[in-house]
């Protein structure tokens, strides 16, 4: 499961590093990017329908939903209280882990203070919330200083620099 999770999180700040837009698909020419189809409800797989009952029973005022097929699941994007969120689930319809997207604002108050304390000239730009099954929630902090960017993992009360940046 922590090989899962550090995968996840190395993903995650991979597509946060390099943003990019996603419109109907992911260019294929790239083995490290999973192509991903956005689904209608007239072209749904009949697999996604326990994907999207368990999404509609756990989440119910949202804004901007969007469901995509992917080559191991379903993933839906979608606004929820102001946090962007995706939600991803396995190829039976079962939920693998949520990531909500947020600023310093939102950020739990102790974890704050443990990014702040130790990081006192960054600021706090992105907050990348991830919650998986059987696992502590984890939090991918990305910070700015006057000539760097730093990326964190925050789990367990425990931070752990991921990647270090000079800026151009």
């Amino acid at each position: 499961m922590k090989k899962i999770l550090s995968a996840l999180v190395l993903l995650i700040i991979g597509t946060c590093a390099f943003p990019q837009s996603l419109k109907n698909s992911v260019p294929a020419e790239n083995p490290e990017v999973s192509p991903a189809v956005l689904v209608s409800e007239n072209t749904a797989p009949a697999s996604m329908s326990k994907a999207v009952r368990n999404f509609e029973k756990t989440f119910k005022n949202v804004a901007g939903e969007k469901w995509y097929e992917m080559p191991d699941g379903f993933r839906v994007n979608f606004t929820a209280k102001d946090v962007r969120c995706r939600i991803d689930y396995d190829k039976k319809g079962n939920w693998t882990h949520t990531i909500r997207y947020y600023d310093e604002k939102k950020l739990p108050v102790e974890v704050r203070r443990l990014v702040v304390s130790s990081y006192l000239d960054y600021s706090i730009r992105t907050v990348e919330e991830i919650e998986a099954p059987h696992t502590d929630i984890l939090y991918v902090i990305h910070l700015e200083g006057e000539t760097n960017w730093i990326n964190i993992k925050v789990a367990d009360n425990e931070i752990t620099e991921l990647e270090k940046m000079k800026k151009s």
